[in-house]
């Protein structure tokens, strides 16, 4: 007879704003086979009954560092159990996963971790996905073959909830990145301290796609339902897209780099919508486009129905394929082979959104998107005005993040806008037609108006439109 498994599970919970969840969790958890203590970390006495451990205090004054607190206790406790779970107070988890987790476990690499990923559940009933939105996307040439699992890598490895084996915790420990203090870096506190183990430690988090509804776990408040971009059936037809790079019928490709080095401010959103300000910067009867940086497709298939003919160059070869399904012509590849394809092509409108700024060479981006626009077309080009006043007021006191903006080593970003590329524009045959700044804000710190309309002193981002 095997014996019982021994699961402790550390839930963060601040406040009582989530107490409904967290009872119905505790009870989900000691329902289970197995023998399950559970701790409950708090920043004040909770009443959840006496089987309940509830340790009291934060690591330091910030509250959001409540989450980091479940770590020391795992250390202490690591030679008592079998696994380890550690949960924000509202993610509902069912036995059949703990036992979905030690299946694929058992056949993963040791420095591979199975995931979690997050559904909610609109007022239809539909799923949708939390982690994929923005910048976040599944990386083509991570999936592979694991025993009876296909896995791949998804960028976000934040899920509010992870588990890991006994061993998994000891390597953690050993690796010196498990029990640093509060910190945030490419995550916000609470997402840091839950997602340690795949970050600092050494480990890969990979998400087991061949069996995916057994590792979606429920965020029950549904807080994002309605604003989710991606339902359950749009993610697993990036999953096909995934299962056919696997058997090698569909390429691996990534255009560039999306996100920064360390700022999730600025990035390239793979689920942008369209904005009603751009589209009126591509002239109407305009009967050929190229997309370069296209996302899920949304402002493209606009374009398309229009009666356009258009081309897109995707983020990725997983996106590219959604774009691809709803009739838009896709060519994959990296930035630089995907103009040698287009090498000699030409096009009424070329549409860059967004991206430039995270390129270290906009300049010689930009004349060659120019070469491809036919005789008296169209460029369209937009990205972040960081010359808007507050931030540039933090880029001239090197106040925080915004110290490191003007080193693309260190950053990620390029400073460029308008009045950067007008250069390279006119180099390349072209003129600035039109520059519209949009999305107009301005802290009242900094001026005593309230989304004035300033231009460039206070637009967060701007479009600019050149023309042959």
């Amino acid at each position: 007879m095997n014996p019982r498994l021994r699961l402790l599970v550390a839930i963060a919970s601040y406040g009582a704003g989530h107490l409904r969840y967290l009872k119905q969790i505790i009870q989900s958890y000691q329902s289970m086979d197995m023998d399950v203590d559970v701790v409950v970390l708090s920043e004040a006495p909770k009443e959840l009954g006496p089987q309940i451990e509830v340790v009291v205090g934060l690591p330091t004054n910030n509250p959001w560092t409540l989450p980091f607190a479940h770590k020391a206790i795992f250390a202490q406790r690591v030679d008592q159990y079998d696994l380890f779970v550690y949960s924000e107070d509202d993610i509902g988890v069912k036995e059949s996963q703990i036992h979905a987790f030690l299946s694929a476990s058992a056949q993963l690499e040791p420095d591979e971790i199975a995931g979690f990923l997050r559904y909610e559940v609109n007022e239809s009933g539909k799923w949708l996905l939390t982690e994929p939105w923005g910048h976040y996307h599944w990386k083509p040439e991570s999936v592979r073959r694991r025993g009876v699992y296909t896995v791949a890598e998804f960028t976000n490895e934040h899920a509010g909830f992870y588990i890991l084996t006994q061993e998994q915790l000891k390597r953690a420990i050993a690796s010196g990145g498990f029990l640093r203090g509060p910190c945030r870096g490419r995550y916000d506190w609470p997402e840091t301290a839950a997602t340690d183990p795949y970050t600092n430690c050494g480990f890969h988090k990979v998400i087991c796609i061949s069996a995916l509804d057994n590792f979606l776990v429920h965020h029950m408040p549904n807080r994002y339902a309605n604003e989710l971009p991606v339902s359950l059936a749009l993610f697993k037809e990036q999953i096909q897209t995934l299962t056919a790079i696997y058997e090698g019928t569909h390429p691996a490709s990534t255009l560039c780099e999306v996100e920064s080095k360390f700022w999730p401010r600025w990035q390239k959103s793979y689920y942008e919508r369209p904005s009603e300000e751009l589209l009126k910067m591509i002239p109407n009867g305009t009967r050929s486009i190229l997309s370069i940086g296209c996302g899920s497709g949304a402002t493209e298939l606009r374009l398309k129905a229009r009666g356009t003919e258009v081309t897109a160059a995707p983020l990725d070869s997983v996106i590219g394929n959604l774009a691809a399904h709803r009739g838009i012509t896709v060519v994959y590849g990296s930035l630089d082979e995907c103009f040698k394809t287009l090498d000699g092509r030409k096009f009424d409108c070329v549409l860059m959104t967004n991206l430039l700024h995270l390129l270290m060479n906009p300049r010689q981006i930009v004349e060659k998107c120019a070469r491809l626009v036919q005789d008296g077309g169209t460029l369209v080009l937009s990205g972040p005005n960081f010359d808007r006043i507050p931030w540039l007021v933090k880029r001239i006191f090197r106040i925080g993040h915004f110290s490191k903006l003007r080193n693309f080593g260190q950053s990620g970003f390029s400073m460029c806008g308008p009045r950067v590329l007008t250069g390279p524009i006119k180099s390349a045959g072209l003129r600035v037609a039109a520059v519209r700044w949009i999305n107009h804000e301005i802290n009242q710190r900094f001026l005593r108006v309230n989304r004035a309309r300033l231009g460039s002193l206070t637009a967060r981002d701007w479009i600019l439109q050149a023309r042959q």
